[in-house]
């Protein structure tokens, strides 16, 4: 049972850490990287779930993260704040007390995520208000699906416009249809937000060769 595997392996770092006397100075986040595969049915508050693995419903990209830190991480809290992936090194570096280093700009860019350490301490924070994704299951730009979210709706490049929250399985495009002040308002944001990052792509990953695969050098190699 992969579920009762992982808790078996977490559970050991957990306790080298202990056993190390490190674990209140460590920190362990612990997050889903996708939904399970779309032949696997599951269930959720007494409905059916299909599978989401490649999909980019909230079956494929909302998954659950959990925060350990004893001493510092008050146990039981749940928050709904909106978390990207991208904000995971910003924590981590103000957990650390050091700053995002400045060679991760790609372009003049600096990187886009954004520390949620105040929400794990329990305070406000600064909360994003939406999310932006860009996926191809093979990095081809041709066959991309993009769109931006905040907690409640989401809008795809291609127009689709849906209430995520009451819609999760987003059977019911929005678009076209007379919409209500924050659906109207939502989905101006929305689309500003598609526009920004419409280019964002850096040069060497928009266009990959036949196969959907670029090599790109790094510098220094990895493992330097």
């Amino acid at each position: 049972d992969m579920v009762a595997y992982t808790d078996k392996m977490v559970g050991k770092i957990v306790a080298k850490l202990e056993g190390l006397g490190l674990s209140e100075n460590t920190l362990v986040l612990f997050l889903g990287d996708n939904g399970t595969d779309r032949p696997i049915v599951s269930m959720l508050n007494g409905r059916e779930v299909a599978g989401g693995k490649g999909q980019t419903t909230d079956a494929g990209t909302h998954v659950p993260m959990i925060a350990y830190w004893p001493g510092t991480i008050r146990p039981g809290q749940v928050r709904t704040d909106l978390v990207d992936t991208t904000d995971f090194l910003p924590t981590i570096c103000e957990a650390a007390g050091v700053d995002v280093p400045d060679d991760l700009a790609i372009d003049g860019r600096a990187i886009d995520g954004r520390s949620f350490l105040p929400q794990l301490l329990g305070k406000k924070g600064d909360p994003r208000q939406w999310i932006y994704c860009w996926y191809s299951k093979q990095g081809q730009p041709a066959q991309a699906r993009q769109f931006a979210r905040n907690a409640r709706f989401k809008l795809y490049a291609s127009g689709r416009f849906f209430d995520v929250a009451n819609d999760p399985l987003e059977q019911n495009d929005l678009s076209g249809k007379t919409l209500d002040d924050e659906a109207a308002r939502a989905r101006e944001t929305l689309q500003k937000v598609l526009d920004k990052y419409e280019n964002a792509r850096p040069e060497g990953l928009r266009s990959p060769r036949p196969g959907g695969r670029r090599n790109l050098s790094l510098t220094p190699p990895l493992g330097e």
